[in-house]
């Protein structure tokens, strides 16, 4: 009986293995090529410029932070925001119209990313065949920014702007990179008004938004279905900043499942979270650290527990002046955790999965071009109870506790896997597959982050 239970198994695996469609490997490739690109940009930033720094004891009580911003509209922004798997991406997308007569677009939404750019038309420049890209030349509303400005020459430099003047009228061009020989796009900036719905159903207008007009960029399977990035990034200049001045101080967004097709969606809000999404907890607040460098979302982690035991992980693994430290990306699918703390939380799950569900031998993944442990989830019945739980702690007693869905991952039909890679630098990032079915809350008024489970109806 035991060998016919084997067989069947190294049958099914076999089978599974010829041919198989992997939903994710497209996605692991992106992720991998990103990851190394934000990792470099953050450490050369910290390294080089001043990064404020909440230490423990300037750690205040939720309570005591400062009033919210009161909001300068009825309601809250309300964009609709659905996954992109669909398209064959990682990522989540909303639709959203710029320019005057407004075009709508269709944006990745990325905190990994301070600039807001799309696909441009231009005359006399380079074109996209691509209908739904911005034609700048027919929006009314829409102003170039000269390379003389003050905005290119000192305000940009951040937006990796470019030294490059001809003449009084010429634009200021920028080469945006998310890293050392990652992803990049090259365009000129300019400002131009959005049009927003809103949940009383009457839109609003925000004027001056800086958009990045791109004519070239390098990711272009992402951007095959996608007309650009809605930049929501810590930047004065990034959409986040420029909206929640106006609509409150704070966003957020409910990740579905990241698998859900394009009709299944949620939002990203701009104004009160009780809008947003169903919930049945109370939300969990932990502190954003804040860096005037480099533009990321970076949470004070103490360590990771599975089923309520505390892994051993050296502490400098959670310090970002170490070039360690833990961001939260909605622009990254997986999570990425730096090689002591990757390697302690395979320690527990592989033995969990092992005995029940073995490895998928024709899979030689090492963890860090592709995932380590995959197994057949129907040759033997799949029962999410028996994995361990894990949990997230922070410094200030906070605790995210994701879905065992959001870390034993779909790959492709009946195969499942550990969804988890080993960091190639210290950089922690903590993916939109970990964040889904759960409400998040970015207030960077009061420098916090909340969190709920939520179905995300």
């Amino acid at each position: 009986m035991v060998f016919s239970t084997t067989f069947s198994i190294i049958l099914a695996d076999s089978s599974i293995s010829q041919g198989r469609h992997r939903r994710l490997q497209k996605v692991i490739k992106h992720d991998i090529i990103r990851y190394r690109g934000i990792s470099h940009k953050a450490k050369l930033r910290l390294s080089t410029t001043h990064s404020r720094k909440l230490t423990y004891e300037e750690d205040i009580p939720i309570e005591e932070r400062e009033a919210p911003l009161k909001s300068t509209i009825q309601g809250s922004v309300k964009l609709p925001m659905y996954a992109a798997a669909e398209y064959e991406m990682g990522e989540y997308v909303v639709d959203i119209d710029v320019g005057n007569p407004p075009t709508k677009l269709r944006l990745v939404v990325d905190t990994g990313s301070d600039l807001t750019w799309v696909k441009c038309k231009k005359e006399n420049r380079r074109n996209f065949s691509n209908n739904e890209a911005l034609n700048v030349d027919k929006s009314l509303t829409y102003k170039p920014i000269s390379c003389e400005s003050a905005l290119c020459k000192e305000e940009f430099t951040s937006l990796s702007s470019l030294d490059v003047c001809p003449n009084v009228n010429a634009p200021c061009l920028y080469n945006y990179s998310y890293g050392d020989n990652g992803l990049w796009t090259y365009g000129m900036f300019g400002k131009d008004i959005t049009t927003l719905p809103t949940t009383t159903g009457k839109p609003v207008k925000l004027p001056n938004l800086l958009i990045g007009c791109s004519e070239s960029f390098t990711d272009k399977d992402t951007m095959k279905h996608a007309d650009g990035v809605l930049g929501l990034g810590i930047n004065p200049y990034a959409f986040s900043l420029h909206a929640v001045v106006q609509f409150g101080g704070s966003f957020s967004y409910c990740l579905v499942d990241h698998l859900s097709p394009t009709n299944v969606t949620n939002y990203l809000i701009f104004g009160d979270y009780k809008e947003k999404a169903p919930t049945q907890e109370f939300m969990r607040y932990t502190a954003l650290l804040v860096s005037d460098s480099a533009p990321y979302y970076w949470l004070n982690v103490k360590g990771v527990s599975l089923n309520h035991r505390m892994l051993s992980i050296d502490p400098i693994v959670w310090d970002r002046d170490a070039d360690g430290g833990t961001i939260l990306d909605s622009g990254t699918a997986a999570t990425y955790w730096a090689e002591p703390t990757y390697r302690a939380i395979m320690d527990v799950l592989v033995p969990a999965l092992e005995k029940d569900h073995p490895k998928i031998e024709q899979y030689r993944g090492d963890g860090k071009l592709d995932f380590e442990y995959c197994f057949n989830s129907t040759a033997t019945p799949f029962n999410q109870k028996q994995v361990p739980r894990l949990e997230i702690h922070f410094m200030d007693g906070a605790r995210f506790k994701p879905l065992v869905k959001s870390y034993i991952v779909d790959d492709g039909p009946d195969v499942s896997c550990i969804g988890f890679l080993e960091a190639p630098t210290g950089l922690n990032v903590i993916g939109n597959i970990m964040q889904q079915n759960y409400l998040w809350e970015f207030d960077l008024h009061q420098h916090t982050i909340g969190f709920v489970s939520s179905t995300c109806d």
